[in-house]
């Protein structure tokens, strides 16, 4: 995931250099590792507590956990990561797949245009 840390001597001069280093940083993260290092997040707290992230997600939402695990905000946050990360990766995937399609189906810009002219006569 994209991460920035800084030290007193490291600091940003402006906000303008901050938000450069945060866009540059963006723009070289890639959502798969972002993937991967969430669910290995993840698998720790599943180890540890014992319990699957989705079934502990959902007794979080419910408030139904021991008083230990319902603080676990950390986990929550990272299951939240992992899911919306997993569905924008199967979004971008499903858009790379099915728009092609699409477009070699859809008539040109041109054809469009000839038919109209067409029709217009």
């Amino acid at each position: 995931m994209a991460t920035l840390s800084y030290t007193q001597e490291t600091m940003p001069e402006s906000s303008e250099e901050f938000q450069r280093q945060l866009a540059e940083a963006i723009a070289n993260s890639n959502p798969i590792d972002d993937l991967l290092e969430l669910a290995a997040e993840l698998r720790g707290f599943e180890e540890k507590y014992e319990m699957a992230s989705d079934e502990f997600y959902r007794k979080y939402k419910a408030g139904v956990l021991s008083e230990e695990l319902q603080h676990c905000m950390e986990w929550a946050s990272f299951y939240r990561m992992y899911s919306k990360t997993r569905r924008a990766i199967e979004n971008a995937l499903v858009r790379a797949a099915v728009y092609p399609a699409i477009e070699a189906a859809l008539p040109s810009q041109e054809k469009v245009q000839a038919e109209r002219e067409m029709v217009a006569v």
